[in-house]
């Protein structure tokens, strides 16, 4: 058998459910104790993200589509704070268990991989019921010390399971959820060279493979292009990298769910360097009059703009967008210092340009 045959043979193995038909996918179970409130599961397709609303009858809880390709499903309570997350495709029967109140402790049924990540979460139930406590408290302005703290504490234990399951899907997951973008690149390049090329090439290792592309780019020479963009107030106004120590831009769109989650670092990063930052938050919306009517009554002490095209203007393409909200840094000469990497991330980058 040649290594796709084999590769194929294992992504089959760890990711196939049972029961469910060759076109579709299906999720159902009783998840209790969620006070009669729905919640909300989230994924890509390729015509676009699925918000599917979960009203519980009696804590029972179902829903089906098609995806030819592995992907995650993301869900949320009510309040839109995460909930779990597990991963389907065409052909999974995927039953969830448990109490909706102890996230990390919930059951799954009808896929190894699932299985095995569940098994990860209840393993590691305390230390991840704390590191999301103060993950939520941290989301809406300054990162807590503690949460730095259990950041890595559970870096350590994802670092040791990577190092014990080479060959694990999961440790691509784990990778994701909890290393990349919060380590430093260093940390994040070793665990990653851990894993089997098997791992890396199967779908659920995408964002570790866009990881090692943004930094492949990241070490390039690569230069702020030309951007010419559109004020609220309908004028044109050209990005200056040169007025300030640095820019961090964060494009977004009002007409793509959850890409506004930014606002709190925006904010923050604002009101703490003034001037020494500039910050710019640039809409792909296709429309201007979606991106107005979102910020209209919005409260932002930083600068807004709108890219006419979207995706398709050139200096957006130029930079390789793939998905938003997305995060670039530059100096104040234009030149890229970081780019696709979460707020604690790009923090980082921003206090070193910042600090004599």
């Amino acid at each position: 058998m040649n290594k796709i045959g084999a590769v194929l043979c294992i992504c089959v193995l760890l990711l196939s459910g049972c029961g469910g038909k060759d076109n579709e996918f299906v999720v159902e179970g009783t998840i209790n104790n969620l006070g009669g409130r729905p919640i909300y599961a989230v994924y890509s397709l390729e015509n676009g993200i699925v918000v599917d609303t979960l009203r519980p009858q009696n804590g029972f809880i179902t829903f089906k589509n098609s995806a030819s390709a592995v992907i995650p499903i993301q869900f949320y309570y009510f309040d839109k704070t995460p909930l779990t997350k597990i991963y389907v495709q065409n052909g999974d029967r995927i039953e969830l268990s448990g109490d909706g109140q102890d996230p990390f402790g919930l059951r799954v049924k009808g896929s190894s991989l699932n299985k095995d990540l569940f098994k990860f979460n209840q393993e590691n139930k305390e230390l991840l019921q704390s590191w999301s406590a103060e993950r939520n408290i941290s989301a809406s302005g300054m990162k807590t010390r503690r949460y730095e703290q259990l950041s890595k504490e559970l870096q350590g234990v994802v670092a040791k399971y990577v190092g014990e399951h080479k060959d694990s899907p999961v440790s691509a997951i784990l990778l994701d959820d909890y290393v990349l973008g919060r380590a430093s690149d260093a940390f994040c390049d070793s665990l990653i060279g851990l894993l089997d090329d098997r791992v890396l090439s199967a779908p659920p290792a995408t964002a570790l493979e866009m990881y090692r592309q943004f930094e492949t780019i990241q070490k390039s020479d690569t230069v702020l292009p030309y951007l010419s963009l559109t004020t609220v107030a309908d004028t044109t106004e050209l990005l200056n990298p040169r007025e300030a120590q640095a820019t961090l831009l964060c494009f977004w769109a009002a007409e793509t769910p959850g890409t506004q989650r930014y606002s709190g670092f925006l904010r923050e990063i604002t009101e703490r360097y003034d001037s020494l930052v500039q910050v710019v938050e640039i809409s792909l919306d296709r429309d201007s009059a979606v991106w107005k009517e979102r910020i209209e009554a919005d409260s932002a002490v930083w600068a807004r703009r709108w890219a006419k095209g979207g995706y398709l203007y050139p200096g957006v393409k130029e930079l390789h967008i793939q998905s938003i909200p997305y995060l670039l840094v530059a100096d104040s000469l234009g030149r890229i210092v970081a780019r696709g990497l979460s707020p604690d991330s790009s923090r980082v980058y921003i206090e070193r340009l910042v600090t004599p």
